[in-house]
């Protein structure tokens, strides 16, 4: 069974399930635990080995939600990751998550870590944020979405994603008055902090994985520039240059913007050697008499790609500031995506011969 606190220290439920995203579950761990709180790990069973989602993660849950009492706690954080879509399941974890909200206990959810928060009814009329896959769930679910790092509402504390981490702990940490001995909180609205040494700090991302994630944005945007300006130079169709011409400006002002929080970092650019055989391979695709649809066609392959590559970028780090970065290319590529994708489709169509009309003498049915 689960014991009040003797020590007087501030007690901190923290919801665990298989699949959870790890640096959401260690980073408020941690900063709990060097600020001195009692840090409970629940889960749904004992003598269970829970394993994060990236595999960095390997953890007992110290009791369950059918044993813990929600008024025993002065704050429950539900990690996000796969483990929510678990949670939600077991009725005594949405109870216990309920019973905390409703006694105005601090709860605080990150991620997918809202899903739980659905299914118990709590987001009717209440500004919230999360993960943007399940946007569309929360405002089904009555949530007044909000697409910032840190939304707060009462008792309820919510973020997005992996790169808020430094942020959403923090706010964590203030609203149940605790500090980290020789660290500094930053005002949580203050998005030119040095978020990403807390997150470091803590068990997020250290300094060099930032730069070797900004480089590989670099890299990506570099080849696809390179890319983006050959078709321009051989593309034949006027609608078809306009659109290459944006797309180029765009990605100068990516790596623009990947480049200066580089110098705010200290750090240069760096540009793998693999990326010269990118420069070989579409030399040679245009040695070759290519149509304006294979153009198109590669084109739009390039960009899905460049999509799929911030994306994953963007769900590994947890500096707020070069996730910001990565979540606008995001939006970006994934418009000019579009653009490409219905550019591709309209010459396609141009080029099929048009299937002839149905015959308008009556139909003879057999039998």
């Amino acid at each position: 069974m689960v014991m009040t606190s003797q020590t007087g220290a501030k007690r901190v439920a923290i919801l665990i399930e298989q699949g959870v995203e790890d640096a959401e579950f260690q980073l408020p761990y941690n900063a709990l635990k060097k600020a001195g709180a009692d840090v409970v790990v629940l889960g749904s069973r004992m003598n269970e080995e829970y394993k994060g989602k990236q595999n960095k993660l390997s953890i007992k849950a110290d009791a369950t939600t059918s044993e813990a009492i929600a008024a025993d706690f002065d704050a429950v954080i539900i990690p996000g990751g796969q483990a929510p879509d678990k949670m939600r399941t077991n009725l005594k974890t949405v109870n216990f998550v309920k019973e905390a909200l409703d006694a105005g206990i601090l709860v605080a959810s990150v991620c997918h870590g809202p899903q739980v928060l659905i299914e118990g009814d709590m987001l009717e009329n209440v500004r919230a944020t999360g993960f943007r896959a399940i946007r569309k769930d929360m405002q089904n679910a009555g949530a007044v979405f909000v697409d910032e790092p840190l939304v707060i509402d009462d008792n309820l504390i919510t973020s997005r994603r992996p790169g808020d981490l430094p942020i959403f702990t923090t706010a964590i940490l203030q609203s149940l008055d605790l500090n980290v001995p020789d660290t500094s909180l930053p005002n949580v609205g203050d998005v030119d902090a040095g978020w990403w040494k807390l997150g470091e700090a803590w068990g997020g991302s250290s300094k060099s994985e930032i730069v070797n994630g900004i480089n590989t944005a670099i890299a990506g945007e570099r080849y696809s520039l390179e890319a983006f300006q050959h078709y321009l130079d051989n593309a034949s169709d006027e609608a078809m240059r306009e659109l290459f011409q944006e797309i180029c400006a765009h990605k100068q002002q990516h790596i623009q913007s990947l480049e200066s929080r580089l110098d705010v970092l200290e750090e240069k650019p760096s540009l793998p050697a693999s990326i010269s055989n990118f420069y070989a391979d579409i030399k040679a695709f245009f040695q070759n008499n290519r149509s304006d649809i294979d153009v198109l066609r590669r084109a739009l392959g390039d960009m899905q790609t460049g999509v799929v590559d911030i994306y994953t970028l963007r769900n590994k780090l947890t500096d707020p500031a070069t996730v910001a970065i990565f979540d606008q290319m995001e939006i970006v590529l994934s418009r000019d995506e579009s653009r490409l994708a219905e550019m591709y489709k309209d010459r396609l169509g141009e080029r099929t011969p048009q299937s002839p009309k149905p015959s308008s003498s009556p139909s003879v049915t057999a039998g």
